[in-house]
């Protein structure tokens, strides 16, 4: 005999259920039940509806007790047709053989699935289709669910999702909203969200979180869901092909479906529920909600790669996108980021300042299989230390003085993609302790936060500095240097490769008289003293010192005296005499020598001897402290100084 039961007042989900003979409804405030009410004055479990001896009955369970037409209920009392059944301020009316009435889109009774069982068979004999089709392929996405096959209620509940969805800030809070929805709309146990990467089991969200750090989800499902592309629903009838594991044992039923957007499976969805299986109209609406959380996640991943993107071209705009020269140093440069770039390896990146390491992270980046992810960009060293934690790893609201929200860390703005430490020998101690900890896959603490949070993220990391020298000095963590030596990359300086400085000097030429609308060029006296230049500053010298002559020539064609190099007078000079030069590569010997020549060239002027070298006067006098070098190295012999710090 079929029955319904359907809300007129009070909060409850859902707002209407179809009533089976074999299988007893239970009335209460618990997510187990089968109508879940939301009322102080409701028990956990409150009542039951069940069929016996060709009627239909109502028992009582609740402490404030239950009324059927005003009566207060005593044990079991039979349900007539069109009673109304009270319990705090919900009011349930039920109904004996009622009419079937088609949802939205003009279902026939017989797609009426509320009334189905979950082997496939309706309670009339007659044969249901299974929701999920076999005719999918692997790798498929979740089939989309038109609004036909949803009921009002999980229409309703959809849309308040779909709404919810618009304001989330983070995939996290995406995914929070999803499973939050699904937990109220199928009163399930647990919801979660699992990676698929099987080297990286652990759920990334758990719902009910008072539940998360119990909460065990089933690899086994989540595997046969990403090898098929298929919804696996567990059902009791189907236990003999999907045999019971420990993840699952404490549980009636099961759902896992792969969430995929744009390609393969990349996460699984896994629902579980306790006392009773799920019914075909479940698992619809939960595969309703995997198919927008799929394309959710996957347009908050390609907006993080356009912020990211944005971002770093703001911020640090390099001097083009790809590696200009064809000597036999930039070759051997495009091979090493050609073999570095497909491996999911850290990789550390060596060159003198304004030599182009950025641009091999960014090439690094491009020619890896996380293109499609953010390059999120940090120059360490120009970010103070006591906020640079703050930074990396973000922060929660409160944390300290001024975080009046809570703000993702560049780590988790550059999820599913790369992220470029510049000059990483300039981080702290604590900084590199927690940074060893994030490369060897282990989540970490936003400040002021007690989850975790665990990113997928790949290091390309940069520095002028010998950091086995900065090991030695007891500057820099001996194991993070190993997990950053993994590949290795040395940008050569320009005075390495100066038959690429006429290419060079073109490209910037050409870039600066198209901002200015002329069309400079440059004669043949001003190339070979450009490339007989030594070039301290490297590639970016170069470039601002061709700007610097254009801007201020009067005339298109730039001579060699547009160009003062030469001069030892010039504070902007440091022509090397081919004699008078550093006699070795080693790079903290030709620092040394760089500095004592400036030094001797400036008469001991600090601030002139800064820009020559390129940088600013506090960074020269540290470095003078550091290596013990005085003023007075401008009276000593450059090459019987050179090394002796």
């Amino acid at each position: 005999m079929r029955a319904r039961l359907t809300v007129e007042a009070g909060d409850c989900q859902p707002a209407v259920i179809d009533l089976s003979p074999d299988q007893p409804a239970t009335l209460g405030r618990s997510r187990d039940n089968t109508l879940v009410l939301k009322d102080e004055l409701a028990s956990r479990l409150h009542a039951k509806v069940f069929f016996e001896d060709g009627r239909w009955h109502l028992r009582d369970f609740g402490l404030n007790g239950t009324r059927l037409d005003g009566v207060k209920v005593a044990g079991a009392v039979e349900l007539p047709d069109g009673g109304a059944v009270k319990i705090g301020e919900v009011v349930l009316r039920f109904a004996a053989n009622p009419r079937p009435t088609p949802p939205p889109g003009g279902l026939t009774p017989a797609d009426d699935t509320r009334t189905a069982h979950p082997s496939g068979r309706s309670h009339h004999g007659q044969t249901k289709v299974h929701p999920v089709p076999p005719d999918r392929s692997p790798g498929d996405p979740p089939p989309e669910v038109s609004a036909s096959q949803l009921r009002m209620d999980e229409l309703t509940a959809l849309c308040k999702f779909m709404t919810a969805s618009v304001g989330a800030r983070t995939p996290h809070d995406l995914i929070a909203l999803a499973l939050r929805a699904i937990l109220l709309q199928t009163t399930a146990k647990h919801a979660g969200y699992l990676s698929v990467d099987p080297d990286d089991p652990t759920p990334k969200v758990v719902m009910p979180e008072a539940a998360a750090v119990d909460a065990r989800l089933s690899r086994r499902l989540t595997q046969q869901a990403y090898q098929t592309g298929k919804t696996v629903w567990l059902a009791p009838d189907l236990t003999a092909a999907h045999p019971p594991t420990d993840s699952l044992s404490a549980f009636a039923d099961a759902i896992c479906i792969p969430l995929a957007a744009g390609g393969g499976p990349f996460a699984a969805l896994h629902v579980y529920r306790s006392g009773r299986a799920f019914l075909e109209r479940d698992v619809r609406f939960i595969e309703a909600v995997a198919g927008f959380l799929a394309h959710g996640l996957e347009v908050h991943r390609h907006r993080r790669t356009l912020e990211a993107e944005n971002s770093r071209l703001r911020t640090h705009t390099p001097a083009g996108d790809d590696i200009i020269g064809g000597s036999a140093a930039i070759i051997h440069l495009r091979q090493q980021i050609l073999k570095a770039a497909p491996q999911s390896y850290t990789v550390l990146v060596n060159g003198e300042s304004g030599a182009g390491k950025e641009l091999v992270a960014l090439a690094v980046h491009r020619n890896s299989k996380r293109a499609g992810g953010p390059l999120v960009v940090v120059n360490c060293a120009a970010i103070s230390p006591n906020l640079l934690e703050a930074e990396l790893f973000g922060y929660k609201k409160g944390a300290f003085t001024g975080a009046d929200r809570d703000q993702p860390g560049l780590f988790q703005q550059a999820d599913d993609g790369t992220l470029f430490l510049d000059e990483v020998g300039e981080l702290s101690p604590e900084c590199q302790a927690k940074l060893l900890r994030v490369i060897e896959g282990k989540p970490f603490r936003p400040v002021g936060s007690t989850a975790e949070v665990k990113v997928d993220v790949r290091i390309v990391a940069a520095t002028h500095r010998d950091l086995d020298k900065e090991v030695k000095a007891g500057r820099f963590r001996q194991d993070l240097c190993f997990r950053m030596k993994v590949i290795q990359v040395r940008v050569p300086p320009l005075r390495e490769h100066p038959e690429d400085v006429p290419e060079l000097a073109a490209f910037f030429l050409a870039k600066v008289s198209a901002e200015c609308r002329r069309n400079f060029r440059l004669t043949p006296a001003a190339m070979r003293k450009l490339q007989d230049f030594w070039w301290p500053g490297n590639v970016r010298q170069l470039r601002a010192v061709i700007e610097s002559a254009a801007v201020m020539s009067e005339a298109d064609a730039l001579d060699a005296d547009a160009f003062p190099l030469g001069g030892l007078s010039d504070p902007g000079s440091i022509a090397v005499p081919a004699a008078d030069a550093p006699p070795s590569l080693d790079m903290d010997a030709i620092e040394t020598w760089a500095i004592r020549r400036a030094l001797k060239q400036t008469g001991g002027n600090v601030s002139h001897a800064a820009k020559l070298l390129g940088m600013s006067r506090d960074t020269l006098h540290t470095k003078l402290k550091k290596k013990g070098i005085t003023r007075g190295a401008a009276d000593a012999s450059v090459t019987d100084t050179v090394g002796t710090d």
